[in-house]
């Protein structure tokens, strides 16, 4: 016996390629991924850029805004576009 599909379901896995293509629009314009610890230092924070983005390492500084540390770090992407990213630093961290 056949089985009619349900026209109110979509089909599986499509919600995971939207997530996938979000994901991948945020990483392209520079906005902070989460899942990953807030970096503590400067060191910490060009090092996380380093595995999430690839890329060349231009400057990285620290600021403090509104008493919450920022790194801001400017990369050199692999397709030799310039991103400037800028991540906020752990409740700890150090400028």
């Amino acid at each position: 016996m056949r089985q009619e599909p349900n026209p109110t379901q979509r089909p599986a896995g499509r919600g995971r390629v939207v997530l996938a293509a979000a994901l991948l629009a945020a990483l392209a314009i520079g906005l902070p991924v989460t899942g990953t610890a807030a970096p503590g230092t400067l060191e910490e924070a060009v090092a996380q850029v380093e595995r999430t983005h690839g890329g060349r390492i231009l400057s990285a500084r620290s600021e403090r805004r509104n008493g919450q540390v920022v790194y801001v770090i400017r990369v050199l992407t692999d397709a030799q576009q310039v991103r400037n990213l800028e991540i906020e630093g752990a409740e700890d961290a150090r400028p």
